[in-house]
């Protein structure tokens, strides 16, 4: 993959079709997206939150909430590993992933590691595909080549 395409994959660049929640600002926020807000802000105490609505990448009709990414920082999170940070965030929303969320991108971090690297990772294009689409093995092969 050449260096490009990783810097641009790292950089947070979204489209101006994408929400994003903090608890500074709720704009454009669907049910969904604000249970997911209100949730982690009451659990977890963050001092940094983004739930960031990633529907829009996705073959998902308009204003559509399925696919979220959640970048949370929180002092709960010092001395436990990845693993479980990522198991807390996934009990606090079980009702949510259990059943209107289809896919969530969790990035947990501790206030230390967050001031280190004020950042996330830009998620991936969706593929759009199964095993059963038979273009899937071509779009990899051009993802693969770049």
């Amino acid at each position: 993959m050449s260096t490009l395409l990783k810097l641009l994959r790292s950089v947070p660049v979204l489209s101006s079709r994408a929400v994003i929640m903090t608890s500074a600002t709720h704009a454009m926020d669907g049910p969904v997206m604000s249970a997911i807000h209100l949730k982690l802000e009451q659990r977890l105490t963050p001092t940094h939150l983004q739930v960031i609505n990633e529907s829009y990448m996705h073959a998902v009709p308009p204003g559509s909430e399925t696919h979220f990414k959640v970048v949370v920082v929180s002092e709960r999170f010092e001395g436990i590993p990845l693993l479980q940070r990522h198991r807390m965030v996934n009990d606090i929303l079980k009702e949510e992933l259990a059943t209107r969320i289809h896919a969530l991108s969790v990035q947990a971090k501790t206030p230390r590691q967050w001031g280190a690297e004020p950042h996330f990772d830009r998620s991936p294009a969706c593929l759009g595909g199964s095993k059963h689409d038979p273009n899937v093995a071509v779009k990899l092969e051009a993802l693969s080549k770049d």
